[in-house]
């Protein structure tokens, strides 16, 4: 009886405190002993997981090349991994969970901005310092001092994107199609603003849901508008039927693709023929040429995976590098390793160079890629940075 009466006073003293307006999470034990637990929120099913696999693989990598280096604070680390799906309040819940099961000093967080803006205000609730990939801008003006971003925000993508249509394309006449909502309309908006500082005109700019599967009167729309080369802001599978319904339309234009489209898993979704005067942008270069560290760390994540990594993915491999980095200087103390990312600084991973900003950006460049006639292999271009 007494053992029951403790319980039940302590469920009623939970709901008096979470009343009040505080969350108290009582952590189920999910380490064993000589283990440090961290949370990982990935797409791993739905249509997400474009890049959310490559997410997962790199993490699955990042534990076992950790623990094989003597783990973190010298413990062995365990990553455990949440599928967010596609959708927002199953990632808002997977955070939940992950909070209240394993009480966990550090969180990866999504890929994709959409759900990081939904699971923002619990990160602020738990303060519990994370890294994330999503690119869009509204995530970094929230300005919360327990996030960091692992990969380069869409400001800088519109940037490149704008400057490949203008400068390195020389087109004068944009038109800009986009998926309608928090990553998709903000990356028009700048792209917008850089196409005309750079002297250009955008002749029109058109939107279409992440669940549309046929954008052909959007591209027509642009065509007659006079355009002469197109900006596409997508994730990977839409943005594949975007080049698809171009080329079925024969529109013949120039198109310069964001990020998404140029992962591999994407690209394998578009024929070769398809891919014809495409260009796009990618957080870095990851072919042999980049170097020995580069080279080995694609060639075993090939042989393990039987896919080729990318940068979408593989910058979660060095926010794992960067944790372990710092949580074997300050341990499992979360303001301390929140502390500790705030300072970074010139850290050479394998995507990129990190040093973090005042609005907890980590990447400040990327690269322009074309693709190599009748195939879907990149061709490294040149490197954009503010």
């Amino acid at each position: 009886m007494g053992k029951k009466r403790l319980i039940t006073r302590r469920t009623a003293l939970s709901g008096m405190v979470a009343g009040a307006g505080i969350t108290i999470y009582a952590p189920r034990l999910s380490a064993q002993s000589g283990e440090i637990a961290i949370g990982a929120m990935v797409p791993i099913t739905g249509p997400f997981n474009v890049s959310g696999q490559q997410y997962h693989f790199s993490l699955q990598m990042a534990q076992d090349d950790i623990n094989a280096k003597g783990g973190v604070a010298g413990k062995k680390l365990k990553i455990v991994f949440e599928d967010v799906k596609d959708s927002n309040s199953v990632a808002v819940n997977a955070y939940l969970k992950v909070v209240r099961d394993i009480n966990p000093p550090f969180i990866f967080l999504s890929s994709y901005t959409t759900q990081n803006l939904a699971t923002e205000p619990e990160v602020t609730k738990a303060q519990i310092p994370g890294m994330y990939a999503g690119g869009g801008d509204a995530m970094h003006l929230k300005k919360n001092p327990w996030l960091f971003r692992i990969r380069p925000f869409d400001g800088l993508q519109a940037l490149a994107l704008a400057k490949q249509a203008t400068e390195g394309l020389g087109k004068k006449k944009i038109g800009i199609i986009y998926v309608q909502n928090d990553f998709g309309q903000p990356g028009a908006a700048a792209a917008e603003k850089i196409v005309k500082a750079a002297g250009a005109e955008v002749v029109g700019m058109e939107a279409y849901a992440f669940t549309d599967n046929d954008m052909s009167a959007q591209l027509q729309k642009l065509k007659n508008a006079g355009a002469d080369c197109l900006i596409c802001i997508s994730y990977g599978k839409d943005g594949a039927l975007v080049l698809k319904l171009a080329k079925e339309m024969g529109l013949g234009l120039p198109i310069v693709v964001s990020s998404g489209v140029f992962v591999p898993a994407a690209r394998n979704l578009i024929a070769p023929d398809e891919l014809a005067n495409v260009y796009g942008v990618m957080d870095a270069d990851l072919s042999p040429q980049q170097g020995v560290a580069v080279a080995d760390y694609a060639k075993r994540f090939k042989e393990r995976f039987k896919i080729d990594p990318d940068p979408f993915g593989s910058c979660y491999y060095d926010g794992a590098m960067i944790l372990k980095q710092v949580m074997d200087q300050v341990g499992p103390d979360r303001v301390k390793i929140r502390d500790g990312l705030k300072a970074l600084k010139d850290y050479k991973g394998i995507t990129n160079v990190f040093t973090t900003d005042a609005d907890g950006n980590m990447v400040h460049s990327l690269a322009v890629f074309s693709i190599k006639p009748g195939t879907r292999d990149l061709v490294f271009m040149r490197t954009i940075s503010p």
